[in-house]
């Protein structure tokens, strides 16, 4: 199973970003893999795309994203817990970043889609964009 960040999400979908090209390189890799995305990172593309793309193709992508994803509801204990990273990294990681993380451990997850290298920070995970 590998956690796949909203920003993959948006570089796959969106053809003038910088990161496109390397996001369709990993894509048959991405299909392949149970995944698992948190609805933080969901919200997070679905909006970025919506913004970008239009309605249509954030609609496109929604269903998408729950037909073929895990979607990771937090609890607020959780939310609680990824705060807490958030002050460990000194704001450095997001609050939706230290989600991811909490998740990552929790599930034990070492693997994410991603072109953030700020979960380079963390120990233990891999990140494979």
């Amino acid at each position: 199973m590998i956690l796949v960040d909203s920003n993959y999400m948006i570089s796959l979908m969106n053809d003038s970003d910088k990161n496109h090209g390397r996001a369709k390189e990993l894509f048959s890799m991405v299909k392949r893999r149970q995944k698992v995305m948190p609805v933080l990172m969901l919200s997070e593309a679905v909006t970025s795309v919506g913004s970008r793309k239009r309605g249509k193709v954030a609609k496109l992508l929604y269903d998408t994203l729950i037909d073929n994803f895990e979607i990771y509801y937090p609890t607020s204990v959780e939310i609680d817990l990824a705060m807490q990273c958030v002050l460990k990294y000194d704001g450095t990681l997001a609050l939706a970043d230290c989600l991811a993380v909490l998740i990552m451990e929790k599930m034990g997850i070492s693997e994410i889609v991603s072109f953030d290298d700020d979960f380079d920070k963390v120990d233990g995970i891999i990140r494979l964009c």
